[in-house]
C-alpha cells in the first residue's frame, strides 16, 4: 500500500515519455507524490492536480516504480511535505522550466511547476534535499537519489471486468479538477500573476472590487458542490446502516474491510486540511466580509463535518465486525506531542498556549491540557462541531466533566 510521501515514478510508450527519457538519458519520465491513502499529486500540462491513484492504469510494458525515504522522517516533517504539494494545486506547468533542468544557461526559478520540481520542492520544504537542486531536476534524478529506496510489489493486475466497472463509476476528482481550473482561469483574467488558491485568497482580500466576480466563478464552476457527489455515489460512506447493507451487496468482504481500515488509519490527520482551511477562512471573513470568503467558510464547515461522518462510520463498522482492527488501527495523536501542538497551534492556538503554560509551570506534560491536574487522554469524537482539527485532549476528571457538559463527545484512548 502506498504511504504518504511515497514517490511514484513512471514511463510509458507515449511520445512525451520517450522524448523525456531520451533528453534526460533516464528510465522514467514522470514523478508523483502520494499525499494520502489513494491520492497522489503531480504536475502535467494541466497544472498541479490531485489524482485517485486507483484510477491510474498502466500497461504491462509501462514502467511503474515506487520510492520511499531510506531513513523515515517523523509525522510533523511528512506533514510539511504533503502540505507544500497540496498548496501548489492549480499552479501552471512550465515546459521551458522543465527543459532548463538539463540545459545550460540562466535558471530563473519561477513559480511555475513541472513534475520532478514539485516532488523535490515538497521534500526540500520539509528539510529533505533529495537532489542537488530541487528547482531543476529530472524524474531520473529522483530515482537515483541516495536518500530513496525502491518499494516492491506496489501495483496489481486488474481484469477487464474490473476496468469496465471503474469506467462506469463517476469520477468526482476529475470534476474537481475542472472546477478548480475554471475558478483559476477566471481569477487570471483579473490578475495573470495568480498561480494557485493561496494567490487567489490573497487577491480576494486585496481587491474587494473583484470579490463578486470570484464568488460567481466559484458558484458557476460547481466547486462549492463537488462534495455532494460522494453522497450520491457512496452513501454508505456516511451512514452505518447503509454501510451494513453495502457489506451485503456490491461492496463486500475484503474491499469494505480494507476501506474502513485505511479510513481510520487517517482518522485525525486525513481531513486536518479541511479544519485548517476553515480556520483560515473564518479569520479572513472576520477581517473583511467578502462574499467569496463567506462561501468558502460554508464549504469547509461542510467538508469538516463530512470527513468526521465518514471516519466515524468506518470506525463503527469495524467495531461491529473487526473490533481488534478498530482498536489497533485507529489513528490516535498523543496530546502534548510535537505533532499535537503543530496541529492545535493552527486551529485552536489558545488551547496550545494554555497547555504550554501548564506544562512549563509544573514541569511535566502528563497533565490536563486545561488546568494542569493529573489527567488521561481522550479522543475528541465530535470535533467538527466542538473544535475542528483538534485530535485529542489530555484532561482531568473535572475538566472532562465540564467539557462533556458543554457537548463535547470525548472517548478514552483505550476504547
Amino acid at each position: 500500500m502506498l504511504k504518504p510521501g511515497d514517490i511514484v515514478l513512471t514511463s510509458d510508450s507515449g511520445k512525451t515519455s520517450r522524448l523525456v527519457r531520451k533528453a534526460t538519458s533516464g528510465a522514467v519520465s514522470h514523478a508523483m507524490v502520494c499525499v494520502q491513502n489513494g491520492s497522489v499529486i503531480d504536475s502535467t500540462d494541466f497544472g498541479v492536480q490531485a489524482h485517485n491513484i486507483q484510477r491510474e492504469l498502466y500497461n504491462d510494458a509501462d514502467l511503474l516504480l515506487v520510492y520511499r525515504l531510506r531513513d523515515p522522517i517523523d509525522a510533523l516533517h511528512m506533514t510539511a511535505v504533503i502540505e507544500l504539494a497540496r498548496s501548489e494545486i492549480g499552479t501552471r506547468y512550465s515546459k521551458l522550466e522543465a527543459a532548463r533542468s538539463i540545459l545550460p544557461g540562466p535558471k530563473p526559478r519561477d513559480r511555475k511547476m513541472f513534475c520532478s520540481r514539485l516532488v523535490a520542492r515538497a521534500y526540500a520544504y520539509a528539510g529533505v534535499r533529495l537532489v542537488t537542486d530541487p528547482d531543476y531536476c529530472t524524474p531520473d534524478d529522483l530515482r537515483n537519489s541516495p536518500l530513496l529506496v525502491p518499494v516492491a510489489d506496489m501495483s496489481e493486475s486488474v481484469s477487464e471486468r474490473e476496468l469496465a466497472a471503474w469506467r462506469r463509476r463517476p469520477n468526482p476528482i476529475a470534476a474537481m479538477q475542472e472546477s478548480q481550473n475554471a475558478v483559476l482561469t477566471a481569477a487570471r483574467q483579473l490578475d495573470p500573476a495568480v498561480e494557485n488558491f493561496n494567490d487567489l485568497d490573497a487577491m480576494v482580500q486585496a481587491h474587494p472590487e473583484w470579490d463578486a466576480d470570484i464568488a460567481r466563478a466559484y458558484r458557476e464552476s460547481g466547486y462549492l458542490e463537488i462534495w455532494k457527489s460522494d453522497f450520491v455515489i457512496n452513501p454508505w460512506h456516511y451512514d452505518p446502516d447503509a454501510m451494513e447493507e453495502a457489506g451485503k451487496g456490491a461492496v463486500q468482504g475484503d474491499s469494505l474491510h480494507s476501506y474502513c481500515v485505511s479510513t481510520i488509519r487517517e482518522a485525525q490527520s486525513g481531513g486536518f486540511r479541511y479544519a485548517v482551511n476553515l480556520t483560515h477562512y473564518r479569520a479572513a471573513f472576520d477581517t473583511s466580509k467578502r462574499e467569496t470568503t463567506g462561501q468558502l467558510v460554508a464549504l469547509y464547515e461542510r467538508l469538516v463535518w463530512n470527513d468526521q461522518m465518514r471516519r466515524e462510520t468506518a470506525l463503527t463498522w469495524l467495531r461491529r465486525h473487526f473490533p481488534e482492527d478498530a482498536k489497533n488501527e485507529l489513528e490516535r495523536i498523543l496530546p502534548h506531542s510535537q505533532l499535537w501542538f503543530s496541529m492545535v497551534d493552527r486551529v485552536e492556538p489558545r488551547l496550545g498556549a494554555i497547555a504550554r503554560l501548564s506544562i512549563q509551570s509544573l514541569g511535566s506534560d502528563e497533565i490536563c491540557s486545561s488546568c494542569g491536574e493529573p489527567a488521561d487522554d481522550y479522543r475528541l469524537v465530535n470535533g467538527a462541531e466542538a473544535m475542528p482539527g483538534v485530535p485529542s485532549l489530555r484532561l482531568c476528571s473535572d475538566c472532562l466533566g465540564i467539557r462533556r457538559g458543554g457537548g463535547e463527545v470525548l472517548e478514552p484512548f483505550d476504547d
